[in-house]
């Protein structure tokens, strides 16, 4: 599984190949200049020290200085440009994730909240990229330089060298033990990390419900259990991470007395000189530290690695396009037919909907009214084929829509909901999601149509207003005439009203109620309403209980024929 991810991982790669090679070979330069002290620390005691040299008491200095002024610009350099590759693929990455998930069949929404969809766009690629940018960064260089060093040991002393590197083999396996455990970490943290996101933006949003009700205590619990998971498993994360560096550090130091025991006698005998002897020791304690830094390199690395796990577990979900029609919709002339469709959600066992048999011609107005739960909304949802029927079809002019494509399907229809939706964005651009082609005169004539510019004349910005997140300096009737303005703009054929006058207010709904029956005028439409007495007009009412229709007719026929129709009615207008 390690090994698709880096594969997955390099790829992303692929486009930066030639500022890749740039970092690999300043990296092979910065990891050989680092090894630089170890043979001019030889020289310097061999020829300055014991010869007397004072030529090389002069350059030695010098070209220490310069290499090292080398090596530093060389390392900036590496690490602007990884770091630069590194924000370049969040940017890449993120936008990528965003785009899947809207090609994502809509039932994909109903596995996680908004939050922890957040949290894998922001938290984890941040986490899956910048992390492994910095840990490639420092791999690249300590690797050069711990094969540069090694090289330097065997040259001065192979049989040292044997002793000094002896104690590598007894690190990889707590290393390797404590890399499992950080991703298990890794990935446990980023899912405490979603459910942080998820909780703050719940409460955020829905603010006027928390201060309304006196939440304010329950999310501060709820917040606090998430930020004590997240303490807990930090705490185990560094206890796991620092534990790579000390382990290091002392079965380096355990080689390196021994060597400097084994060392010192042959100096002390005149078979060494003090030159290769100090050297040697430098070059073995230089060379620990980058094999510190490359085990927890490794071991920071599994946080990545987790977070990139979250990531493409997203990217690797189906589009909905892959089991999507490919016949566009040229039309709508007919009628739309449901035959004998069954649906249940992928996340139940329960039918939601129960062999429904229905056809609803063209520029008919269709309520479907009933109990919460009844199964309306989900009737319409199956028409914009946000999920796929059970059982049985939905035809439009004889089409099945499972063989239509999606996205020509939708542009068809137009939706009002209950709960408006609204952009932080300026009211003409909420209309103008509408159709986004839309002319500015266009654009206007549809908000008229609302009656919106009654109360966008009293703005100070008019139509440039900025409204706020989901329109929150607005009021619901307000809301809702944009929603309103919006379909009207759209223009499509068949329209559906989800409860869309059931947060007006009186006045606002006598101005609406006028705006829709001009949208609803030679459109095939559905009327989806708790409140009976705003379609009493419609050509044709069904009654829906646990799923199944029960009652079919007009106000006058239901009235007559059907007691769960009587009992809504008597329950809302007389009771």
């Amino acid at each position: 599984m390690n090994l698709k991810l880096y594969k997955r991982l390099i790829r992303n790669l692929i486009p930066y190949k030639g500022k890749v090679i740039l970092v690999l070979v300043t990296s092979v330069i910065v990891g050989a200049l680092s090894t630089s002290p170890v043979p001019l620390v030889k020289e310097a005691l061999d020829k300055i020290f014991v010869e007397k040299d004072t030529f090389m008491l002069k350059i030695i200095p010098l070209v220490l200085i310069g290499l090292y002024c080398l090596k530093g610009g060389l390392r900036y350099f590496q690490s602007c440009l990884i770091f630069r590759i590194g924000w370049e693929l969040v940017a890449k990455i993120r936008m990528d994730l965003f785009k899947h998930i809207h090609k994502l069949p809509y039932g994909f929404f109903e596995k996680d909240t908004t939050g922890k969809l957040m949290s894998r766009g922001v938290n984890d690629v941040n986490a899956m990229l910048l992390t492994l940018a910095r840990q490639v960064k420092d791999a690249l260089q300590s690797s050069v330089m711990f094969l540069g060093l090694m090289f330097w040991v065997f040259y001065l002393k192979w049989d040292w060298a044997l002793i000094a590197i002896f104690v590598i083999p007894f690190a990889l396996i707590p290393v390797s033990t404590v890399g499992r455990k950080l991703r298990h970490l890794g990935r446990r943290g980023q899912e405490i990390i979603a459910d942080i996101t998820s909780t703050l933006l719940e409460s955020f949003s829905g603010i006027k419900i928390v201060r309304a009700f006196g939440l304010e205590k329950i999310e501060e619990k709820k917040l606090e259990k998430h930020n004590q998971d997240f303490l807990e498993n930090m705490r185990k994360n560094v206890k796991y991470t620092e534990l790579t560096s000390p382990l290091m550090e002392v079965l380096g130091v355990l080689g390196g007395s021994v060597v400097l025991w084994y060392g010192g006698s042959q100096v002390l005998t005149g078979e060494v000189t003090q030159g290769t002897f100090f050297a040697f020791i430098l070059g073995m304690f230089m060379m620990y530290d980058p094999m510190r830094i490359l085990f927890k390199t490794y071991t920071d690395v599994q946080v990545a690695i987790a977070a990139s796990e979250r990531v493409y577990a997203i990217l690797d979900e189906e589009p909905e396009k892959m089991r999507d029609g490919k016949m566009n919709m040229s039309g709508f002339q007919h009628q739309i037919e449901y035959k004998n469709v069954s649906f249940k959600y992928p996340s139940r066992d329960t039918m939601v909907l129960k062999n429904i048999d229905l056809t609803v011609k063209k520029s008919e107005v269709l309520a479907i009214v009933g109990m919460s739960g009844a199964g309306k909304t989900t009737l319409a949802d199956l028409l914009f084929k946000f999920f796929i029927v059970t059982d049985g079809e939905i035809l439009i002019d004889g089409e099945n829509i499972n063989d239509l494509n999606s996205h020509s399907l939708r542009s068809h229809i137009a939706l009002v909901t209950q709960e408006t939706f609204l952009f932080n964005d300026t009211i003409f651009a909420n209309i103008q999601f509408g159709r986004p082609t839309a002319t500015r005169k266009e654009v206007m004539d549809a908000a008229q149509a609302a009656h919106v510019d009654i109360f966008v004349r009293h703005l100070d910005d008019a139509y440039n207003t900025v409204i706020g997140e989901r329109g929150v300096m607005l009021s619901g009737g307000q809301r809702q005439r944009i929603a309103i303005a919006r379909a009207i703009l759209r223009n499509a054929p068949i329209l559906v009203l989800d409860e869309a006058t059931s947060a007006l207010d009186s006045e606002s709904e006598k101005l609406v109620q006028d705006a829709l029956h001009r949208l609803m005028a030679h459109r095939t439409t559905f009327v989806i309403a708790h409140r009976l007495s705003t379609i009493k007009t419609a050509d044709r009412i069904i009654v829906m209980e646990q799923g199944e229709i029960i009652g079919s007719g007009t106000h006058d026929e239901l009235m007559v024929d059907c007691a769960q129709y009587q009992k809504y009615y008597e329950m809302q207008v007389m009771g």
